[in-house]
């Protein structure tokens, strides 16, 4: 990745020297005489790092590192002087600089400053952004080992966009991630944008970023998610819920790598992949209006389908055996396996909310065994589970003669609430937005419930 600098000094050979070497060493150099020039350029041309002179016509550097880090407060400041001390070195790194370097320096020193503060700054955004532990895919049918093969090729290939269709809780974001942790860009951000949580007002700013003084409340420029994922991944789950006005502005980005900031006059280019993920017929989306047909194309540049988990039974006990033993780590327990009859409950089982469930509901089997196999019979557990059916809809849902003994009501709440939430998902084709609302639960809830939380 080619890094930005931009050189301060009021010295023309040093300024000719600095470039053509730092040129040299691969990185894109631009450079001014004074402060007043230094701070127009920052704000167009947004370096990663400033080499600033001390001592020049129209100010002292130490005291203009405030205004450079005002226009970002990322970029690393190396401050040049040749009458340092001390005391002014310690001021300096106070005040927000990097690194403090005396005349004459060695170029590969500064250049080995300005990579070391990229990268520790990248390890901070990655936690900044959450950025969890792999996941692994989990299975041995062919339509996984087929998609094990395809994870390998992208992860080759780390400057080809994808799409990964699935329905609700088969994987798509372990398959990103595998993808991600397999490929050069492993040790850069990945940045999730779910298109489904973030308001439609502000969508444009959290994806792009805004200007001081772009609206009301913009105290100060802020960069956006896909500028804080330079050089790395941006993860775009959910992309069928992305309002059309939004489409049409990313998809302009995806053409060159391009975008400006909210209230920006300057183009600002970054070097990311784009994996996309969605529950949707994106096809039939784009029949209906719904989703731009040439997004669709753009994105759709290598298709991952993941099948639900209906489709691969042969991955359950596979996928049981891996939860078991990661539940038995967590609760202290021994379970060794799961009975041959449960077993077979498991495979005739639907899966609506596939792997997903399934992990919830090994989890609960687990937590509440007490017996070194899991029959099907451990408390907790809904009873479409245990009868290995699809579950039931409000009109097929039966009430238990209560004069037969007393009944596990919470149990059976449950079941009644999955029935409910399993028909409002077939409804509304998988879309959460939609079946939460005609639930009448905010779209957070109905994910919490889905995911057992």
């Amino acid at each position: 990745m080619k890094y930005r600098l931009l050189v301060v000094d009021d010295e023309p050979l040093l300024r000719m020297s600095l470039e053509s070497g730092m040129s040299d060493l691969g990185y894109e150099v631009r450079t001014e005489e004074n402060i007043a020039g230094g701070l127009k350029t920052a704000e167009s041309f947004h370096p990663d790092a400033v080499l600033l002179d001390n001592r020049l016509a129209d100010g002292t550097g130490l005291d203009h590192v405030a205004d450079f880090k005002r226009i970002d407060e990322d970029v690393i400041i190396i401050l040049m002087t040749a009458y340092g001390s001390i005391l002014q070195a310690v001021e300096a790194m106070k005040l927000g600089v990097s690194h403090y370097v005396q005349k004459p320096f060695d170029l590969e020193e500064v250049d080995m400053v300005i990579r070391r503060g990229v990268e520790q700054l990248a390890g901070r955004r990655s936690l900044e952004l959450m950025r969890m532990n792999p996941k692994k895919l989990i299975g041995e049918s062919k339509a996984i080992q087929d998609i094990r093969r395809q994870i390998g090729i992208l992860a080759e290939n780390d400057n080809v966009d994808l799409l990964v269709i699935g329905e609700t809780g088969t994987g798509k974001e372990v398959v990103v991630r595998s993808i991600v942790e397999s490929s050069p860009r492993a040790d850069r951000p990945m940045v999730k944008i779910n298109c489904g949580a973030i308001p439609e007002n502000l969508l444009e700013s959290e994806l792009f970023g805004y200007e001081k003084g772009a609206f009301t409340g913009a105290a100060k420029t802020k960069k956006g998610l896909i500028e804080l994922a330079n050089g790395g991944t941006v993860f775009l789950d959910e992309v069928g819920e992305l309002p059309l006005f939004m489409q049409a502005k990313f998809l302009t980005f995806l053409e060159d790598r391009r975008f400006r900031r909210v209230g920006g006059l300057q183009d600002i280019e970054v070097n990311v992949r784009v994996a996309a993920a969605t529950n949707r017929d994106l096809v039939e989306e784009v029949r209906e209006g719904r989703f731009r047909e040439d997004l669709y194309y753009r994105l759709n540049v290598l298709q991952i389908r993941i099948p639900p988990l209906r489709e691969r039974t042969e991955d359950i006990p596979v996928l049981c055996g891996y939860y078991i033993s990661h539940f038995n780590r967590k609760f202290a327990k021994n379970v060794k396996g799961i009975s041959p009859e449960f077993m077979e409950t498991l495979k005739r089982y639907s899966w609506k909310g596939n792997v997903r469930e399934l992990r919830n509901v090994m989890e609960r089997c687990v937590l509440f065994s007490d017996g070194d196999m899991l029959t099907g019979k451990e408390t907790g557990l809904p009873a479409a589970v245990q009868d290995g059916k699809a579950g039931k809809t409000g009109e097929e849902f039966p009430m238990q003669d209560l004069r037969e003994g007393p009944v596990d009501l919470k149990r059976e709440l449950d079941t009644l609430e999955r029935a409910y939430i399993d028909r409002a998902l077939e409804l509304s084709d998988g879309n959460l937005s939609k079946a939460a609302q005609m639930l009448g639960m905010s779209r957070f809830t109905l994910k919490r419930r889905i995911d057992g939380e």
